[in-house]
């Protein structure tokens, strides 16, 4: 059994020097954590739109972005996007279309501006103007430029361009928009395939990346920012198969910011290549999309959305009140009902939905419907009624072959639906949703596979601009108007999206979370951390992860919490599959046990006990300079509770055996380390204690013994000599110490009705009785390591401990060393 050993130089187990001088009462008072279930339940932050004017341009604005428009050409001129106060995105020139010789921010222009309308969630602007060629004085043409920006900080163009004589394209129409911002990683969709088809970090200055093919989203992001450029009609046309249809150049880097060009090919001729032909009269209209991350201000919730997953089966279509009580005491936070039918119609038996927003309530966690964006229920009202009128082919889709069953759950029959069908789809949708929340209080809800799919036949039908056509702009709105809608209804609304191994900035910067396939395996941390973390965390939003160990292309439930503690919390994302494994054939529940529920309750509970909400986190991908691991493939992170200052630091293992390493804190201070104050380091796993001053903190972190593809987590906390303190077990809301009575007061809080051991630090006091709930307590005290601990049941308001201490140092407590814990079995 690996146990840390006190450092040499450090103070004794059992004696505690001030970490702030005599702190008193009223400053006990002052720190004071709220509830996780308030937190939930806390507003989202602002997200509005403002417009203002001057003579030259106007100025949009929203929570963390600024759009400016300048009035003479109606091109948008500047960029800039902050985060905490600092410019993370900002053009170094105009958003600008070029036509051949043509430039529609051309100052040889002249265009006139109308506000069409204007509200706190999305701004129209419209401008009639003339493009002149600066090469050829009399070709000109007429072009219309209609913005709508977005509160979500996307903005999508109309342009129409009408030339007054013949028009021969004989190089390209392109967008192209120039921005320095920190961006580490790029992604580009084509518009007939599903996600991303081509990904990578960002080559090096002077360097370019050149894409083909049918594109329809170039995007660039970093954790701090990103900005997506997209359209509807990509590489509409090329004279020649390998032309570029989109282009990325890299021109500087430097402090941490990325200097670039972004360019997607409208039409794009080869040198030699017959001209395109735009005839005079006849207008030529597409559709330009601009998406900017930060888009919002972040929610404090933010790494707490631990969410479980109920699908169930023909037999289990809904929980019952003990499993939800189950799922909440595992630590969870939001409730997921999946397969429950159409928004505003439950699936039978009647009053079972209601009745488990009640349950999921009563127990503190957030209640999420689900839906898909493409997929709707046979039985919904809106599909009968236009299957049996004989006009099915309005709404009709044709992914998954134009249907999706399950064969476990004969309710699962949906048919699919066009992502942008015009003909009263989004309308029906938003109706479902406005009903639902008529009858029952949803916190939120759950998009499965927000994905953009170019799989529409019926292009005409619909009015999709070409064949080949994913939807990206028609999603995306339908995305806003469904969160604009539900926050008006559910000030606290919480969206989860399904956006798998395909996020894009337009589809996916609407969503408080993003669910990350269903545990598909990364290459490595780094990898995950570059394609996929940075790309959540740029919104800002939070990641999840579903695990799998059925399958060796996904990932393990241990390897999902490496993933998730290294790169935010709160990620782990379970199903009923998994914790219920026993009433569910095996078929989908191979690979699930015991093992997986105990692990889950752990790394669940220590991150509710520790406050992800109330703290700072320190990652290992670009904090090197303040702390390391020693040894190759094991990392940190650290992450600094704002409140009660203490640190919670997971040390993971990426590899398949188990590896001994150290924490280098190169920086103690940086991180809120003082190094002459004392400190106690609590294993949260093996339960030891260790007592330190701050300059020590890498002595007593210097042997590390990780068991292969999974975690040890330790918990750091500041301690006074003239107190006891809580130091684990319980979210600690409040903590007084009387010093003219000597007692302690604690308020903690976990999941009602769990059992769970406290421990208490500073038993140089001589504890004489504990009191939890106005009743005495069977504490123990474990005198090698100075720890009084005890189990206590939670209840539904935080849990009332009092601990009375003696003058004289007398302790009244009964010993007994807490027996050592391994969570996890030892590999060779």
């Amino acid at each position: 059994m690996n146990v840390i050993r006190p450092c040499a130089a450090v103070i004794p187990a059992l004696v505690f020097i001030s970490a702030v001088s005599a702190a008193c009462c009223a400053q006990d008072l002052a720190r004071t954590s709220k509830t996780i279930a308030a937190v939930l339940r806390e507003p989202l932050p602002p997200e509005e739109l403002s417009l203002s004017e001057s003579a030259a341009e106007f100025s949009i604005a929203g929570p963390t972005f600024t759009y400016r428009v300048r009035k003479a050409t109606g091109t948008i001129d500047a960029i800039r996007v902050v985060r905490e106060g600092h410019t993370v995105i900002e053009a170094v020139g105009p958003a600008d279309i070029q036509i051949d010789g043509f430039r529609l921010a051309s100052k040889l222009n002249s265009a006139k501006p109308t506000v069409v309308s204007q509200n706190k969630g999305k701004i129209v602007l419209e401008s009639a103007g003339i493009l002149r060629n600066p090469e050829k004085d009399d070709s000109e043409a007429d072009y219309t430029l209609r913005h709508t920006f977005f509160n979500d900080g996307v903005v999508v163009s109309e342009v129409k361009l009408t030339p007054r004589k013949d028009l021969l394209v004989e190089k390209a129409i392109v967008h192209r928009i120039a921005t320095r911002g920190r961006f580490s990683v790029f992604d580009h969709k084509q518009r007939n395939r599903q996600g991303p088809t081509v990904r990578g970090g960002l080559p090096e200055p002077g360097a370019s990346v050149h894409l083909d093919l049918l594109s329809s989203c170039l995007q660039v992001y970093g954790p701090s920012a990103g900005l997506a450029i997209f359209t509807d009609c990509g590489a509409t046309y090329l004279s020649q198969p390998k032309l570029d249809s989109a282009l990325l150049e890299v021109t500087g880097k430097e402090d941490g910011f990325t200097t670039l060009a972004l360019s997607q090919y409208i039409i794009h001729v080869a040198p030699g290549d017959r001209p395109y032909l735009v005839k005079a009269g006849e207008p030529f209209t597409f559709r330009l999309g601009i998406s900017v991350a930060p888009n919002k201000f972040p929610h404090p919730r933010t790494h707490d959305l631990r969410m479980f997953t109920w699908i169930g089966d023909g037999k289990n279509p809904y929980p019952t009140d003990e499993e939800i009580t189950t799922v909440a005491r595992l630590g969870f936070t939001l409730f997921q009902l999946h397969r429950a039918g159409t928004p505003g119609d439950p699936r039978p038996p009647a009053g079972e939905a209601a009745r488990v927003v009640k349950k999921v309530h009563e127990a503190g966690m957030l209640f999420l419907w689900e839906e898909n964006p493409d997929l709707l229920h046979v039985g919904a009202p809106g599909v009968v009624k236009l299957k049996a009128e004989g006009r099915w082919s309005l709404w009709q889709g044709f992914n998954y072959k134009g249907r999706y069953t399950d064969w476990m759950d004969p309710f699962c029959d949906t048919v699919a639906t066009c992502l942008a069908a015009p003909n009263g789809l989004a309308e029906y949708r938003l109706a479902n949703i406005n009903r639902m929340m008529d009858q029952m209080p949803v916190d939120g809800l759950y998009l499965d596979d927000n994905a953009a799919y170019p799989t529409c036949k019926l292009w005409k039908e619909h009015g999709h601009p070409r064949p080949v056509y994913d939807c990206l702009i028609e999603h995306h709105e339908m995305n806003w108007r469904r969160r604009e809608l539900m926050r008006s209804r559910c000030p606290h609304l919480v969206l989860v999206s399904h956006c798998s191994l395909h996020g894009l900035l337009p589809l996916i910067c609407d969503f408080d979370a993003q669910l990350y396939g269903e545990g598909y395996a990364f290459g490595s941390l780094q990898d995950y951390w570059d394609k996929y973390s940075s790309l959540v965390m740029s919104i800002p939003s939070q990641g999840m992860i579903w695990p799998s160990a059925a399958q060796p292309h996904r990932c393990t439930t241990s390897v999902a919490y490496n993933l998730d503690l290294l790169t935010g919390g709160g990620q782990y994302t379970e199903i009923d599959w998994r914790v219920f494994f026993k009433k569910y054939p095996s078929a989908y529940t191979k690979g699930a046990d015991d093992r997986e529920l105990e692990t889950t309750r752990f790394y669940n509970l220590a991150q509710y006990y520790f406050g992800m909400y109330e703290s700072k986190p320190y990652y290992f991908a670009y904090n090197a300079n303040l702390f390391a691991t020693k040894t190759p493939q094991t990392y940190a992170a650290v992450y600094h509770n704002q409140i009660w200052n203490d640190w919670l630091i997971p040390v993971a293992n990426m590899s398949g055996k188990s590896l001994d390493t150290a924490i280098m804190v190169h920086s103690p201070r940086s991180l809120g380390i003082v190094a002459d104050k004392p400190y106690i380091l609590f294993d949260v796993q093996r339960r030891n204690a260790v007592t330190l001053r701050g300059d020590k903190i890498n002595q007593c972190l210097e042997k590390i013994r990780v068991p292969g593809e999974n975690l040890r987590l330790f918990c750091l906390r500041s301690v006074t000599d003239d107190k006891p303190c809580h130091l684990w077990g319980g979210k600690r809301i409040s903590e007084v110490w009387d010093a003219k009575t000597r007692k302690l007061t604690v308020k903690i809080l976990g999941p009602a009705g769990l059992q769970e051991t406290v421990f208490f630090a500073g038993a140089k006091h001589g504890i004489q009785k504990v009191i939890v709930a106005g009743a005495p307590a069977d504490f123990t005290l474990d005198p090698a390591q100075g720890l009084a601990h005890g189990l206590v049941t939670f209840t539904a308001d935080p849990l009332v401990i009092e601990m009375s201490c003696s003058s004289e140092g007398r302790n009244g407590l009964p010993e007994r060393p807490f027996p050592p814990v391994a969570l996890f079995k030892e590999t060779p």
